[in-house]
């Protein structure tokens, strides 16, 4: 507890203390202590998320801090979002990647959602951005507004053997979502350029995950709750639900010439799924390749700073 209180290792080095939770209902936490004291894991699961993701957040500032020291003067980015770019110890997410090439002052959370996110985007979005002055800003968020307290089985239309997969993701109920998030994403678009012009906004929209017979409380059980059983429609719904949220995104940013979508679809395979809603390290390392290839884009076009660090993403 010590050791994730002052954030001073590595999360390499805390692997030994911790370990994954893999039937954990949304929102529990993604790794617990090992140990054989109840007393102590009823003491303090409520607090594990929290806990973890202070120390993820903590110990990424304290690289990115000494990092800046020493001197680096190449391109600048302050990350805000969900586990896509913030997934505490056991995963290597976006952030995790570009880091090796960018200096990233990452303000994500775990299970964060985009409407918590817009709550408090004056101290995790616009503090940061004032102080840091850096040439990009990411966010990645929407998915846990999506499917938490499964509201996903509130969001689609139930099964009907005459529709199309497209036919369920369009229902008032998703109508309403889209365009929830669409407006805290271009309230906070249409501020950053009044507050801070020049800073480029990268965004993006997931790719569609896999939903899952067992243990999926996020996708697969809501599904079926609705009527939508069979494992192939259920994959097809799911691109038909990510395929109209990236398109709501894309026309979004489209508006706004300091906004960038990226899109990751289609860029994971079956197998680099860790769980129903996240990547595995290497299906991460794809979607940091097509948020590294934007930045590089666009820093080319901007004649911003060239990167400093390591060689160019990999997409492995």
């Amino acid at each position: 507890m010590g050791m994730l209180r002052e954030a001073l290792f590595a999360p390499d080095d805390l692997l030994e203390f911790v370990q994954l939770v893999r039937n954990a209902a949304y929102m529990d936490p993604l790794a617990e202590p090992v140990t054989d004291d109840v007393g102590f894991l009823e003491r303090y699961r409520d607090e594990l998320t929290d806990l973890f993701n202070a120390y993820s957040r903590m110990y990424r500032e304290r690289c990115y801090r000494e990092r800046m020291r020493d001197g680096y003067d190449g391109i600048r980015i302050v990350s805000e979002g969900d586990s896509w770019f913030q997934y505490p110890f056991w995963l290597k997410d976006v952030i995790d990647h570009l880091s090796g090439r960018y200096a990233v002052l990452s303000r994500g959370r775990a299970g964060d959602t985009l409407a918590n996110i817009m709550r408090e985007k004056e101290q995790d979005i616009f503090d940061p951005l004032a102080q840091e002055k850096p040439h990009f800003f990411l966010i990645s968020g929407g998915g846990n507004d999506m499917v938490g307290n499964r509201r996903l089985a509130r969001l689609v239309a139930p099964f009907d053997p005459h529709h199309q997969p497209e036919d369920y993701a369009h229902t008032p109920a998703f109508d309403a979502f889209i365009g929830e998030l669409l407006h805290h994403y271009r309230g906070l678009f249409v501020e950053i350029a009044e507050r801070h012009p020049g800073v480029q906004v990268l965004l993006h929209g997931y790719d569609a995950p896999i939903p899952r017979e067992k243990d999926d409380e996020w996708l697969g059980e809501p599904l079926r709750s609705r009527g939508i059983v069979d494992p192939g429609l259920q994959v097809r719904v799911m691109i038909a639900i990510m395929d109209r949220y990236n398109e709501a995104l894309a026309d979004l940013a489209a508006g706004f010439d300091h906004v960038h979508h990226v899109n990751c679809r289609g860029c994971l395979a079956p197998d680099q799924w860790h769980d129903p809603m996240h990547p595995t390290n290497e299906g991460f390392a794809c979607v940091a390749a097509l948020f590294d290839a934007r930045i590089q884009d666009l820093a080319a076009a901007l004649d911003l700073p060239e990167a400093e660090g390591e060689e160019r993403v990999k997409n492995d």
